[in-house]
This record gives C-alpha cells, structure tokens and sequence, in this order.
C-alpha cells in the first residue's frame, strides 16, 4: 500500500514538474522589473493613452488618442488595460500586465496541448521553445495587441482541433469552447488575422479530406453565430456611434497595409526573414520539423495540422506591402510544437532527418561563431565604433550587457551544436539556459539602459509640464517622439512634427500672446532662441523670449513665459 502511494505520489510530482518549471521560468522572464521602462512609443503609448483615455471620458465603447477617437483597433486591448488600470493604477506595470499574463498563459497552453497530443516531454520542449525564442520575449512583456489575438486564436485552434479527434458527446462542446474564442480573436485584432488563421485550418481539413465530416460534425450556424454573439455588439455598436469606424477600419487599415502605407514597406520574402530571426535560436531546427511533420503518412495528425496552420500565417501576411515582425505571432505556438516534437523525436532516436540534424549543426554553429565575434566587438569596440556612438548618444553607453548577452548566445549556439554530434539530450538544455541568460539582461539591464537616452528623459519632462503648467496652457511636442508623451502628460498635445524643415511652426507657436510650452531635443534651442530674438527684437530685445524650464538629457521643455513655481 505504501509503495503504492509512492508511485502515485512520484507519478503526480513528475507530471506536474514540466508545467511547473515552465511556470517559475516565465513568471520571472516575463514580470521581473516589467513596469521598470516608459512605455514604447509604437505600439504601448497608443493602447495606453486609449485606455485612460476611455476612462477618463466614462466611454468604454471607443478608445480615444489625443482626445480624437482612434479606430484602427478593435477594443479588446483597451479593455484589458482599462481594467488593470482601474485595478492597479494608471502605470507602465499595469498596462503591461494583461500581455505578460496572456503570454505566459499561451506557454502553459501550448505544453498541454503537445503533451496531450504529443507527448509530455515533446509538450515541454514546445513550451520552452516558445517562452524561450526572441519573439515572445519581445511582445510577451509589451502591451501589445498580438499576444490577446494570438492567445484567443490559438487557443481556438487547439480545441477545435481537439473537436476533431474526441468522442462524440465531447465534441459538440470544445467546438463550441472554440467558437467562442474565435469571437474573441475577431474583438482582439479584426477579421483579416483571423481569416488569415483559419486559412490553415481549411488547408489542414482539405489535406486531410476530412473537411465534408468536419462540416457536419462542428455545428457551423450554431458555432457561427456563437461567434458573431461575442464580437458583433461591439461592431455594431461602433457603426452607429462612429461614422468613420467603417472607412477607417474596414477599408483604410487593411487596404492601407496592402498598399504598404501603414507600417514598413517589405518585399515579398520580407516575412521569411521575420521567421528565421524572431524564432531564434529554434529556428536550427524548423527545416526539420517540417519535413518532419510533413513525412507523417497519416493526413489527420496533428503535425500536420499545426504546420499548415503556420505557413498560412507566413505566407498570406506575405501578400500585403506593410509587414512587421509581430504580426506573424500566430505562427509561433504551432512553430514551436513542432520544433518540441522533432526535438523530442531526434532525443529518442525515432526520426530520420539526419540531413536537417547535421544543417541545424552547422547553423547553430555559424550563429555561434557570429554572436562571438559581436561579443568581441561590443567587449573591445574599435575606434570607429566608439567615434559612431558618441557622435549618435554622446556619453551614454550601453555597458556590458551587450556582451554578457552576446557571449550567452554564443556559448549556448556553440554547445549545441557540439551537443547534436555527441550528446543529443543535452542540445535543450544549453540552448534553454542561454536563451534565459540573454533574456534576463536584455529584459533587466540592456532595456532599463537604453531608455535613459531617450525615453526616459521625455516622461520626466512630461511629468514636470504636466505639474507645472496650468491645464489651460497649451503643450507641444517636436522632435520628441509624440506618442507616449501624451500619456504622460495627461492631457492632448499639438503636434508640430518630426522634421527639421517644420521648426517654423514651433516658432509660431512659441510666439503666441499667451502661454505656451513645447517639449523638444537640445539641438534646435540655439535656432528657436534666434528666431524668437529676431521677432522680437523691436518690443523686447532686453529681455530673453525664450525660457528653459527643464532639462533632461538631451531633452528639454520650454515655454515663451518663465516658469511660475506652484
């Protein structure tokens, strides 16, 4: 009887010890210092201002930038980070938490779902190949409107898929599970990424010559309007309360990013290069994991299923002209089940890909080589290095985090490819621990540093304007990178532009009768002081028309009255 209990308690402990290390990695990668920076001007500040804004306005229907309705976005994310904001308060942490949840909670999600389908080691590795790859660090720990569409989606996806293959009477409820999901990937980012997304799912059940059976088995009107009952109120609502919801959305972002107009123009192959770097470092074995999945004599298998499901993603967010990194995050968690399942397999020695072992070999090995001459280079940066950096930052530097994160790639790359020719089962393991090494100083120490040149000074100077000068007085903002300086602030901005040929205006401005504050760089102060003398010479040249209210590295806010202590 004692051994018994033994057994069932070793039993228990070893199925829970993957889910738990996978829980402790990600709680720490993903929360530690999270609040530490100011919020990224593309695409935080938008999802951040919109949300306080909403709550400022007690209009929860439609988020606001600027103090104009922004409708480039569905609500979903204004939603998520207007309720950590009423729990939490108005701080970087909170409009950060909901995404590092999500992002943590789609790690979990995928180890389940590749233990369930694949075998608990194969889940385990799927999930640290995706809590560990440059991607989801990047987005995980942003407020970022890919990781709610991603989580949704692909949580839809692994339940209808699991619809597929269960008992009759379980079917009819994880498609339903499903269906509801599907609504909230359409309130997450629209219908076009998750059109995108069900593309695989049509070419997986045509490949499989099972999409008639699936048709009849999935409650399509049922799960459709199920769907529709989710995201249509707020569309809907929407509609009837913007007019310029429909062309702004429906017709202005998405032939927008068609026409390359909305985010950077890329050619075709643009995506491919997005997969090899944002997958890093599994991207070794990716060929391989393909071949892999695609060797599978039965249609059905899930391997199948989630390889289809990526290269829909790749491929269809490689038509329109604009590409980012980010939008191919819905490819990543099927990506990195099959990337654990190939692994899993070559450890047991029950794959035949040994052309793709020795490639991703001699991959892992080049990368290695390559981080280690960075690591060098950052360690010991030559002359023309350090002229380039001074001349772009001035006295700031980056430290030594450069190195400590290029010398753990490199180290991790190179012992992994020694470990795929002499022992298999330690290839995870040191790709893992060097992957979480350069993690941590990126997220805690590289990040944190390289704020102080920018983004750092220009909250403080926001929170100083925003304390110091009356509601009433009107703020600028030029060559100060807009967007997060309006949260800040607390209050809308006039936008007198990026470009140096624009400075007229700020003179303009500054030359206004009544009060009136800018936040700009250092650099323009000697021709703004000019300008301003030169107006005013015949009614005040005795007196200095332009007056520095605050400094901030090489930012600064000035205003053409002195300022007032209060």
């Amino acid at each position: 009887m004692v051994s018994e209990i033994r057994a069932r308690a070793q039993s228990d402990w070893r199925r829970l010890a993957f889910p738990l290390v996978l829980l402790a990695l990600c709680g720490a990668l993903y929360f530690w210092r999270l609040g530490l920076t100011p919020l990224e001007d593309f695409d935080e500040a938008y999802y951040a201002e919109g949300a306080r804004e909403m709550l400022m306005r007690g209009e929860l229907g439609t988020a606001y930038f600027n103090g104009q309705p922004f409708l480039l976005k569905p609500i979903l994310i204004y939603w998520m980070i207007a309720a950590a904001f009423r729990l939490l308060c108005q701080t970087e942490f909170a409009a950060r938490v909901a995404s590092a949840f999500l992002a943590i909670a789609l790690v979990l999600l995928t180890y389940w779902f590749g233990a369930r389908t694949l075998g608990r080691r194969a889940g385990f590795f799927a999930g640290l190949a995706l809590a560990l790859c440059y991607m989801w660090i990047d987005i995980g720990r942003d407020a970022s409107i890919d990781i709610p569409l991603t989580a949704a989606a692909a949580a839809a996806m692994f339940l209808f898929y699991l619809g597929t293959q269960a008992q009759p009477g379980r079917k009819r409820w994880l498609y339903l599970a499903a269906y509801l999901l599907f609504g909230l990937a359409l309130l997450a980012k629209g219908p076009v990424p998750l059109g995108v997304i069900l593309c695989g799912l049509l070419g997986y059940l045509l490949a499989a010559r099972s999409l008639k059976a699936t048709a009849r088995e999935a409650h399509l009107l049922p799960g459709i309007a199920l769907t529709l009952a989710v995201a249509a109120p707020w569309y809907v609502y929407e509609l009837i309360h913007e007019p310029a919801f429909f062309a702004t959305f429906f017709v202005g972002e998405h032939f927008g990013h068609m026409r390359g107009e909305l985010a950077r123009t890329e050619p075709v192959w643009g995506n491919l290069w997005y997969t090899l770097v944002y997958s890093y470092p599994w991207v070794a074995f990716l060929p391989a994991a393909y071949a892999h999945a695609f060797r599978h004599s039965d249609r059905r298998h899930v391997l199948r299923f989630l390889a289809w499901w990526s290269l829909a993603v790749i491929l269809l967010f490689s038509i329109p002209r604009s590409k980012l990194a980010h939008y191919l995050a819905p490819a990543f968690p099927p990506m990195a089940l099959m990337v654990g399942a190939w692994l899993d397999a070559w450890v047991e020695r029950t794959t035949r890909e040994r052309g793709f072992a020795a490639a991703a070999a001699v991959i892992l090995g080049f990368i290695g080589l390559l981080c280690t001459a960075a690591a060098v280079v950052a360690a010991f940066p030559p002359q023309s290095v350090q002229a380039r950096l001074a001349e772009q930052f001035g006295d700031w530097t980056p430290g030594a985090s450069p190195v400590v994160i290029l010398g753990a790639l490199a180290a991790g790359s190179l012992s992994a490819a020694a470990a795929m020719g002499l022992r298999r089962s330690l290839v995870v393991p040191s790709l893992s621990l060097a992957m979480a090494i350069a993690g941590f100083a990126l997220v805690g120490w590289l990040n944190p540093r390289k704020a102080e040149i920018q983004a750092q000074p220009r909250k403080e100077l926001a929170r100083f304007v925003s304390a110091a000068a009356p509601a009433s007085t009107p703020v600028g903002v030029y060559y100060a990178k807009r967007n997060s300086t309006i949260f800040y602030l607390g209050r809308p901005i006039v936008d007198l532009g990026e470009r140096r040929d624009e400075i007229e205006g700020v003179v303009r401005f500054l030359s206004s009768p009544t009060p009136a504050v800018v936040i700009t760089h250092r650099k323009f102060l000697p021709e703004l002081e000019r300008s301003l003398r030169h107006g005013e010479a015949t009614e005040a040249s005795d007196r200095r028309p332009l007056y520095v209210w605050r400094e901030r590295g090489d930012f600064v806010a000035v205003s053409n009255r002195p300022l007032e202590h209060r």
